[in-house]
């Protein structure tokens, strides 16, 4: 390292430059004037012509690829060029050695420049494998490894640059100490929600536009991260929770319903004759049963249960087809009117809170 500080010294103090000619420079300069326009030729031909034959097939692979690589290879003739302009130059041993390592770095900023744009056309495997998860889990599994490999491949590049440098990672990582600790305490709570977001997927708990309820939040998902799941609530905010904290706690998934429930209580006067009762029953079981909405495959409950201190109380307890929740006010709206009709049409009506007070009259006798 302490030889690249020398050479970087030697260079801005303008030693190494002296004595190299205004025609070499001017050679230099149109070596790489013409790489630049090799660079635009490589753009409006190759690239062009790489488009138009990617658009006849039938997958959109080609086409990401050559996207993903158009600016990193675009990007390479700026190093040939830099090269090709500096072994023109007729510079000192350590200025040469030193321009030669910053076009080292440059080509590995290069190759995982490509590795890193080259992660979203690979992750195309997983679209395969919307038959085993779903769809909905698959595009997650895919953000999630997208997302992952993504900063593994910038953190790795950033250290294979720091390594070119002559900077041991290892030791430089080691040597932080208690700073070391430090971030590793701070990371901690990171790493859980790694996990956490990990054992989400794994478990199939909940996709993206699934509709949750936990004891802290309830809403739809819209993403999960590697540390956190964004859910927007019914009021239309987005909470951010970290993944370590779902992944800990009880989770109802309201989106995984097989059908949804419909619960009520009627309660009828205390002037509904048995007769009315036993009608009425048997009408609401018979109306449930053949209702195209209502799901006859679970329990269907139409019983009376109590005498109430106003009411003969009547439970109906069902489920219908559908779980969108649109839906299934639509089919409780409609029930509700329809079972109000059945109850009148036998000459009964709903009972409501009522209280009777006696008055007891007293006789008061005088004798005077």
């Amino acid at each position: 390292m302490d030889l690249w500080l020398q050479d970087l010294s030697a260079i801005l103090s303008g030693d190494s430059i002296k004595g190299i000619s205004l025609a070499d420079w001017a050679l230099a300069g149109a070596v790489f004037v013409g790489f630049l326009f090799l660079r635009k030729l490589f753009s409006t031909i190759v690239t062009d012509f790489a488009k138009r034959l990617a658009r006849k097939t039938r997958t959109d692979l080609d086409d990401n690829i050559i996207d993903a690589l158009r600016d990193p290879l675009r990007f390479l003739f700026i190093i040939l060029g830099f090269l090709a302009a500096i072994n023109l130059l007729p510079l000192a041993t350590q200025t040469h050695t030193f321009h030669l390592a910053v076009a080292g770095s440059l080509t590995t900023f290069l190759i995982f420049w490509i590795t890193y744009n080259m992660v979203v056309p690979l992750s195309f495997f997983f679209d395969h494998l919307s038959g085993a998860f779903g769809t909905a889990l698959t595009q997650d599994l895919k953000s999630f490894f997208i997302r992952a490999s993504k900063i593994v491949i910038a953190f790795l590049g950033l250290m294979a640059i720091l390594q070119e440098w002559g900077i041991n990672v290892a030791a430089f990582l080691g040597g932080l100490g208690l700073a070391g600790m430090a971030v590793a305490l701070a990371a901690k709570d990171t790493v859980s929600n790694v996990f956490g977001g990990l054992t989400i997927f794994i478990d199939q708990t909940f996709t993206k536009g699934d509709w949750i309820e936990t004891p802290f939040v309830e809403g739809t998902v819209e993403s999960t991260g590697l540390r956190a799941t964004k859910i927007r609530s019914f009021a239309k905010a987005l909470i951010t929770v970290p993944n370590a904290k779902l992944a800990d706690a009880p989770v109802v998934n309201w989106s995984r319903m097989t059908h949804r429930r419909i619960k009520m209580t009627i309660g009828l006067e205390y002037s509904t004759t048995a007769a009315q009762m036993e009608a009425i029953v048997k009408k609401i079981r018979t109306y449930l049963a053949n209702h195209p909405d209502v799901a006859q495959d679970d329990v269907q409950k139409v019983h009376l249960v109590e005498f109430g201190s106003s009411s003969i109380n009547l439970d109906l307890y069902y489920f219908t087809k559908t779980t969108d929740w649109l839906a299934w006010s639509d089919v409780l709206n409609a029930n509700m009117i329809d079972i109000k009709k059945i109850v009148e049409e036998e000459g009964a009506a709903f009972a409501f809170p009522t209280r009777t007070v006696h008055v007891e009259n007293s006789a008061t006798t005088s004798i005077g």
